[in-house]
């Protein structure tokens, strides 16, 4: 900063050193016209006495011309009648001291002009400077609902805006990261949630197990088949856990690839086949089933069978499931409706989230199936809505954008 100011000072006073060594040279070159004009006039004036009398000597003239001594010119101009306001040598002289006044006094205020717009432009640069780095002691300490806009066009100016951007920025990562925290931590109290009453129901029957070794083999038996069944329930909630956090970390890589609408509805078809023999719900599929959008097959297929699960388990016994296929130039849609009893307001604001149970949701429903649904279709530049009335059923509509 201070090498800065003593440079801007010099750079400051070599402009004013020139500008007053140009004016010093215009008064030169002035001066010069006015002691040519009077040599020319007084020249002209010795001719005419030289015309008229001849018999002047030169020398008394030219001695006349170079008298140094002080001589009361006004007085002597008045005895020959010529009066000072006429006089063409009092005229030009007075002419050259005002020249000179007006190119000192010239000089002196744009000196004064340029060195009180560099005072206050220097100030004001000094200034913003300071605002700056005021601004960020501020980031610094995480304060970050301070406005620096500056509509200037200096490069100041332009700092200020993009130190501006870069708070907006850092302040919506801020509260992304917030926003985040408390995700993880509902997260971490839903899995805990999750987890803790399968283990319970484990370790009660185990010790059951363990602490009566003279138990019927009919109720061992059953007491190892829950004990399974509550495993493969961890196991699954896990490997759903896994895919969502993979989703939250942003490290999934999705391949770009032609999926048909007939393989992606087939598969996920078959793969509610065992879940279906309980209800025996009729699947009917519509629309042209040979068209194609572009996305990750896998996880699409992971999607697809997450809503059409959801559509099966909410349906009536022998109902209906409805799926719908259409496809124009800006998207394709794909819909899924069941003849269920419908959902009320608050599961429709609340479906997509993540270990949300619906009020129709079965005991062992663990409420992440369609959260990661949600995830994988907007992952592929998708978009999903439900539509639902009660004792109406309810409709997934999807659609890919093109």
């Amino acid at each position: 900063m201070k090498q800065e100011r003593i440079k801007i000072f010099f750079v400051s006073l070599t402009f004013c050193f020139l500008f007053s060594l140009g004016s010093f040279f215009l008064t030169q070159e002035q001066y010069k016209q006015y002691k040519k004009n009077v040599n020319e006039y007084v020249y002209g004036i010795l001719s005419i006495i030289k015309e008229k009398y001849p018999s002047i000597p030169e020398e008394e003239l030219i001695k006349l011309v170079n008298h140094r001594e002080t001589i009361e010119y006004l007085d002597m101009f008045q005895k020959y009648g010529i009066e000072k306001e006429s006089s063409i040598l009092y005229n030009m002289e007075k002419n050259y001291q005002l020249h000179l006044f007006y190119n000192i006094g010239f000089t002196a205020l744009v000196l004064i002009v340029f060195l009180s717009l560099f005072y206050f432009y220097y100030r004001k640069k000094e200034h913003n400077i300071e605002e700056i780095i005021h601004y960020m002691k501020e980031i610094n300490h995480k304060n970050y609902l301070l406005a620096i806009t500056d509509n200037g066009e200096g490069s100041l100016s332009i700092l200020k805006n993009e130190v501006y951007k870069m708070t907006i920025m850092l302040r919506e990562e801020s509260e992304n990261l917030r926003l985040e925290k408390l995700a993880l931590k509902d997260s971490i109290s839903d899995i805990s949630h999750q987890l803790k009453t399968p283990l319970t129901s484990i370790l009660i029957m185990l010790d059951n197990i363990i602490g009566n070794p003279n138990m019927e083999e009919n109720t061992k038996a059953e007491f190892i088949k829950n004990v399974q069944h509550q495993v493969e329930t961890i196991h699954f909630l896990i490997v759903f856990l896994l895919k969502i956090s993979r989703f939250d970390a942003d490290v999934v890589e999705f391949k770009k690839e032609p999926i048909f609408i007939e393989k992606l509805v087939n598969d996920a078809i078959e793969n509610i086949t065992i879940l279906n023999r309980e209800k025996k719900v009729n699947i009917e599929v519509a629309g042209d089933k040979k068209i194609s959008f572009v996305g990750d097959y896998h996880w699409e297929l992971e999607a697809i069978t997450n809503i059409l699960k959801n559509a099966i388990e909410h349906s009536k016994e022998k109902g209906n499931v409805q799926i719908n296929v259409f496809d124009n130039a800006l998207y394709t849609k794909i819909s899924i409706t069941d003849d269920g009893i419908g959902m009320s307001k608050k599961d429709l604001q609340n479906i997509f989230k993540r270990f949300y149970k619906g009020e129709n949701s079965k005991n062992d429903s663990i409420g992440i199936g369609l959260s990661l649904a949600k995830k994988i279709i907007e992952k592929d530049n998708g978009l999903i809505k439900v539509n639902s009335k009660k004792e109406m059923g309810t409709t997934f509509e999807i659609r890919y954008m093109k």
